[in-house]
This record gives C-alpha cells, structure tokens and sequence, in this order.
C-alpha cells in the first residue's frame, strides 16, 4: 500500500550501513569546520529519522554502548526487523519506535545526535514540516544534524528519468515491485531504441545502465514515492534555518576543501570568496553534485584554537589507512587528481602507520618537533581529506601472535548479523566499539567468519561449499557463470585462506573477534 503522505510500505528497502551517520564521523565534521559539538563521546543521545531496516542505528548501538539510541520508521515491517536485530543483539541501548513523525512521544527528550538519510528528498512539504520542528524540538544545544539529499544540478538532467518511471508503473498491475520491474524494462527499452532524450544526455544512459545493477527495493523506495525533490544547496540552508540550525560541514572530509571537488582552472574564483555558503553552491555547480550529506549544528560553540580543538575533541584517534603508503602519493577524487609528498606528510605518515594516536600525542611525537603546529593539523586533515588517515574512537587493539582456528564473536549483534547476512547477496556490517562504527564485509565472508566461530577451522571449506551450494548463490568469473563444483570449492577455499590471513585478524583489531 501506499501510506497518507505518499510513502510506499507494501516493498521493504534495503538493508545498508553508511560510516557518515556515525556520530565520530559527524563530530570530525564538525571540528574540521572549526564547530565544538557539545556530545560526550562516553554518553550521548542519538535519534534517527526514517531508519528502515535499522540497520545503521542498531550497528551504531553494539559500537557505542555508552549511547542511547532511537530509530523512527513508518513501515511496521521495518520496524518488526529492526525490533528483531535490537532483541537479537541484546541491545539495551535501542528501541525503535514505529509511527510518523508527527506521533513521537511526547517524553523523547533531547539527542545529541539526529540523522536522516534517504528521507529529506522522498517526503511531502508536510513531512518536512515535520523534520524541521523535531529538529527545533529535540536537538540539543551544541547538537549536530546530519542529512542527506539529492541535489541540483548534478540530478537537472536525470530528473526525466524518475517521471519515466513512475508514469509507467503506474499504467502497470502488481505490487511495487513488479511495477518496478516493468518500468525498468520499458526504460532500458527507450535507452536501447536510442529516444532522443538518452541520444542528447548520454550520462543518463549510463544512469539506466547502473539502476539495472541496482535491487529492485532501492529503486522502489528511490523513485516510487509520490513526493520526490531535489534541492540546490542555499535551499537545504535556508530550511534549516527556520529551525535555528546552521551549515556546519558536509561528508565525506574531501566535501570540505573546494580544492579537491574542483578542477584548478575555477581555482582563483573560489580563492576570492569571502562567503563559505557561496563557495559550497557554486562548488556544487563546478562539480555537478547530486547527492550531499550535510552536517547542521545548533548553537555550536567556534573553535578558535588549536587549544579549542584539542579541549572539545582531542578524543578522536588518527591512524593511517595502509601501512605502505608510498610518496609521492596521489589520490584521484574525480574531479581532480591530488599529488601529496615532502614534509610534514611524510614523517606523519610514518608516525600514524606505527601508532594509532590522539592529536596532542601526535603533536608532541618527537619525530614532528620543528614543524609548524598550524601545519601539521593542516597536513592531518588533509590527509584525513585524501583518504591517507581515518578517525576513530579508540586505537585498534594488538593481532595475535598467534592466529585462532577457531575466534569468537564478543558481542551478540555481531554474531546475529554474522549469522543472518552470510550469503544473504548483501555487504554485511559489523558493530566495532573500536572505531565506534561498523566494518562492511561480504556476505560469503561473513558466511567464513561465522563458521569459523561456531565450528572451527576444520573442515569449514566443506561446511561454507554446503551454505553455498544451499543459498542458490551462483559464482562468476570473467563475466561467466561458474559451474564447475571443482572450481566452485577451489575458489572458496582460497577466500577461506585469505579470511583467516587478513580478515580475521583485522577483525581481532576492530573488536569484533577475539583469539579465544
């Protein structure tokens, strides 16, 4: 069926977790952009508008668990699996709460934290009325908001798409997702038959050639929905300024330097404005964006010091993405292609690929004494911008010595999702409280991961080939279907190999697993 507000409910969506919607990511945001958010990182509130499956609020649960959290959704069956995973990972610190935005209870209290991803541009006015006064209501002081949108222009010329779509499964008979189905192929029709519109905007034809890779659930809930918006940036400012937020930064960290979104010709434009709001609009028309995650405060408190920094956020860990990071290095980010090398990025990089480290540590480490402590911040940001450095909640643990045949899952979530998602076609997230966000895997290696906890390392080829062949998944290879058992069992038993080298004691690292 089709709820008041224009929401499809008969098609559950997608389970997904996005590493943006993780307060750490959100508080990074916020003090790379010179914002204190007021959030303990022990003890903090976290609300999630329109949820779905709950999938990211629920992992964020099991990483966090001095947080409470709370997901929104409309769909009961949503609500029902989100339920399921919050009994199932013994969850004390989730609930979910099945209604509309305009029914919250009246007792919900202040977050810290209030996300909404997927829902900004999918609601009627109403509804975003809605948005608007929770976020009045129940963000605290100091709070952050983060949503996210399709945005203008990057979707100008791929709008057309969206009414195809739904005019066509509207003429059609079925549920949502045979309606779905049909559109597709009348779309891809059009595209083959060379319409005149997918002759003039190649890139939408190459739009239709990436939604046919797409389940049929997220394309349902993505173009389906009666109401359906793009937004230009200054609009999503000007909205949330009626209810007292402000434009803080945006996600991923790149998003926050123009000079890696652009190419250098528009350089010297952007050098010359005084205004961070018309930089970011005409960032977007430079760059063609169409999608954004945004991060909104309520009266943030300025940062104005290294001292401010390290006062509201010296909590956050830094630690280098690879431990073979060679310079130069460069990073390709689309729009452009960054070069780093020399110094202080160099001794950085070394100092991060040994330690994982706060940013007092890192600025009293002896191998960077003699460096501009203004520069060094910049470079770790920078770095954290092109991809060299992460942020998380704590250092990761010590691997092993000696690797376990047979690891244990330490948190219940972990194990339930370990257990539900393997072979499930899916990537599976599990909950780190290392890093105080989740770490995606395959779903056949979350089939390796949990027979090697529930039963060992003997004889798991076997016991994963039987899950295999028993789940209906096929296998591929240049472009083939597999059916060879011979090579099937090869192929696995070589993904076990590498599971058990890499995966499991990066797990080990994370907090997921444990040698005994």
């Amino acid at each position: 069926m089709i709820a008041s507000d224009g929401y499809i409910t008969d098609t559950p969506y997608v389970p997904g977790f996005f590493h943006h919607m993780a307060p750490i990511a959100m508080r990074y945001a916020a003090v790379l952009n010179k914002k204190a958010p007021v959030a303990s990182p022990e003890c903090f509130r976290y609300l999630e508008l329109g949820c779905g499956l709950g999938r990211v609020f629920t992992t964020l649960a099991a990483a966090n668990p001095g947080g409470e959290f709370v997901g929104v959704d409309i769909n009961p069956d949503h609500a029902a699996f989100a339920a399921n995973d919050i009994r199932a990972g013994g969850l004390a610190n989730a609930r979910i709460l099945n209604c509309d935005f305009a029914s919250l209870p009246a007792d919900l209290g202040l977050f810290d934290f209030v996300a909404l991803h997927g829902v900004l541009s999918w609601v009627s006015v109403e509804v975003r009325e809605q948005i608007l006064a929770i976020a009045r209501r129940h963000l605290a002081p100091g709070g952050l908001l983060l949503v996210s949108y399709n945005a203008m222009p990057g979707w100008a010329h791929l709008q057309p798409i969206r009414g195809i779509l739904r005019q066509y499964a509207q003429l059609r008979e079925g549920g949502a997702l045979q309606k779905v189905r049909d559109a597709m192929a009348y779309l891809v029709l059009l595209r083959d038959k060379q319409a005149k519109y997918f002759v003039d905007n190649p890139a939408a034809a190459a739009f239709v050639q990436n939604l046919t890779n797409q389940d049929l659930h997220y394309v349902a809930h993505e173009f389906m929905h009666e109401h359906w918006s793009t937004y230009y940036f200054s609009d999503v400012v000007n909205l949330f300024a009626g209810a007292d937020l402000s434009y803080v930064g945006s996600l991923p960290a790149s998003t926050n330097y123009w000079e890696l979104c652009i190419k250098p010709e528009f350089h010297d434009l952007f050098r010359t404005s005084q205004s961070r709001l018309v930089s970011e609009a005409h960032k977007d028309i430079c760059a063609n964006t169409a999608f954004r995650w945004d991060v909104y405060g309520k009266s943030c408190a300025v940062v104005v010091t290294l001292a401010d920094r390290l006062a509201c956020a010296d909590d956050l860990v830094y630690r280098a993405t690879r431990q073979d990071i060679q310079f130069p290095h460069q990073v390709n980010l689309g729009a452009v292609i960054s070069t780093v090398q020399g110094e202080p990025y160099e001794s950085l990089t070394a100092l991060l690929s040994r330690s994982d480290l706060r940013l007092s540590q890192i600025l009293e480490a002896p191998e960077l004494q003699g460096f501009d402590l203004a520069g060094v911040v910049h470079a770790l940001d920078l770095g954290v911008a092109l991809g060299l450095y992460e942020v998380v909640a704590n250092p990761l643990l010590d691997a092993p010595a000696v690797l376990p045949d047979q690891p244990r899952v330490l948190h219940p979530f972990n194990a339930h999702v370990l257990a539900t998602g393997a072979f499930g076609g899916r990537t599976v997230a599990l909950a780190s409280p290392v890093t105080g966000s989740g770490y995606n895997i395959s779903d056949l290696d979350a089939a390796i991961v949990h027979e090697l906890a529930t039963a060992g390392a003997a004889g798991v080829r076997d016991r994963v080939l039987s899950r295999f062949q028993a789940s209906g998944r096929s296998m591929n290879k240049d472009g083939q279907v597999v059916t060879d058992q011979a090579v099937i069992a090869s192929a696995l038993e070589q993904a076990i190999a590498q599971a058990q080298s890499t995966l499991v004691p990066q797990l080990i690292r994370h907090g997921i697993l444990a040698a005994a």
